[in-house]
């Protein structure tokens, strides 16, 4: 009965047309000229987030995965009454669905004409142009020119393609929060670099040569403390118009780098910034028109202290694909009304059981309670299965997965916060 209420709950949010999503989750890699790690023989953080990835597809959609997701797994899922896709493993697929890729880059296309009624898309160097830092950068400043900000922050840094230019940059301009240094197609704190003032010590100035030397281009903005992180994800239509908005908070580290996401019943940014993010990407997707991109847009924001004030930042970075965090928009569908936290870490941080049964045990009545629809839920394996070198048998000894993905579900922010002690305690997080 649990179940059943549960997948009626999400019927209600089910696109008509069933989607087939393929998670070339190489995107940005790919932009700036690297090859694809999909066929990579060596590749399991690739293919592991397409196992995190499999709830942004509802009920009637289907995933393709290039390993199988490990049927303990399946079979914890299953038991919480949780409506699944169909799970399509490569190289196999739908031909009737419409095809859904993370983003648009050769490795898309390679599939496009798999499909019987194969979607529109923008052109690879659109994508390629808009995707860039360089891009959103300048998108800033535009902004900014045009609504007479003064002490515009958009104005200062730089953008540059050698490294004597870039050190001459960093050395004789002085800043006390120092500088970002962002590789022109990273992703999620990816090719970030923090600069204090004065010259950079060896270790960054090997890294910044490194990011130069992969990316082509840097750009370099003010570093500031920020107080909020946010995303808003929709689509740009043909016309510039914009679509199925949403939005929640972002959980990063200090450089950027993405730990989680938290996401309010309404599935709108945090107040008092939703309707100030809602007109800037009015206003992104009429700029993504005039260069001919259309389709999925995350338009990362920040808010930070200036002059003792918060100010927002509500075009920090500009991805022209989906989002990493659409599985959780899809977990908020399946369990309406609810306060989310999807939190992403790796196996080391915690001290893991040798179970989900076990799993279940430790966090007691904290544990997902189908009935409740609230609790701790593991939403990634935890583990996956390795096959011994030459043969088909599948090891004895499970690996433990790269990443991994839990889902903390509340009627309300205090029994949100409530869970993440417990889940703390009971995973003896380091």
């Amino acid at each position: 009965m649990e179940k059943r209420v549960i997948e009626m709950s999400m019927s209600q949010n089910i696109h008509k047309t069933s989607r087939e999503f393929y998670l070339n989750a190489d995107f940005d890699l790919t932009l700036r000229g690297a090859a694809s790690l999909l066929d990579s023989p060596d590749a399991n953080f690739v293919h592991e987030m397409a196992w995190h990835y499999f709830f942004a597809a509802d009920s009637n959609d289907s995933v393709i995965l290039h390993r199988p997701l490990p049927t303990d797994f399946l079979s914890y899922i299953q038991a919480q009454g949780l409506a699944l896709p169909k799970l399509i493993l490569h190289p196999e697929f739908s031909s009737t669905s419409l095809y859904t890729p993370f983003g648009w880059n050769p490795a898309a296309l390679d599939r496009l004409n798999l499909y019987q009624n194969p979607p529109d898309y923008p052109g690879l160097d659109i994508v390629k142009r808009v995707n860039s830092r360089a891009f959103s950068r300048n998108l800033e400043k535009v902004w900014d020119r045009e609504e007479e900000v003064s002490d515009s922050q958009a104005e200062l840094g730089g953008q540059f393609t050698s490294y004597p230019e870039l050190d001459k940059f960093l050395c004789e301009t002085s800043r006390t929060q120092g500088w970002m240094v962002k590789g022109d197609h990273g992703h999620a704190g990816t090719a970030n670099c923090r600069v204090l003032e004065g010259n950079p010590d060896p270790e960054i100035q090997k890294y910044l040569l490194q990011i130069l030397s992969e990316h082509h281009r840097v750009i370099v903005e003010p570093f500031h403390d920020r107080i909020l992180d946010m995303s808003a994800n929709f689509m740009v239509e043909k016309d510039g118009s914009v679509a199925e908005f949403r939005g929640h908070e972002l959980f990063n580290s200090r450089d950027g780098a993405f730990l989680g996401v938290k996401i309010n019943p309404d599935r709108q940014p945090p107040a008092p910034w939703g309707e100030a993010l809602k007109l800037a990407a009015k206003r992104l997707g009429q700029a993504l028109r005039i260069e001919g991109y259309f389709g999925p847009v995350s338009m990362d924001a920040y808010v930070y202290q200036d002059k003792g004030e918060p100010k927002l930042r509500p075009l920090v970075d500009l991805n022209a694909r989906h989002s990493m965090a659409l599985p959780i928009h899809g977990l908020a569908r399946r369990l309406p009304g609810k306060f989310l936290l999807w939190t992403w870490t790796k196996p080391k941080k915690l001290t893991l059981p040798i179970s989900y049964t076990e799993l279940q045990d430790r966090f007691g009545s904290w544990a997902f309670d189908p009935l409740t629809q609230s609790g701790i839920l593991a939403v990634s394996p935890v583990w996956r299965e390795s096959e011994k070198a030459g043969t088909k048998i599948k090891a004895v000894d499970r690996a433990k997965a790269k990443r991994l993905g839990f889902l903390f579900c509340a009627d309300g922010e205090e029994a949100l916060a409530l869970m993440r002690q417990a889940f703390a305690t009971a995973m003896g997080r380091r």
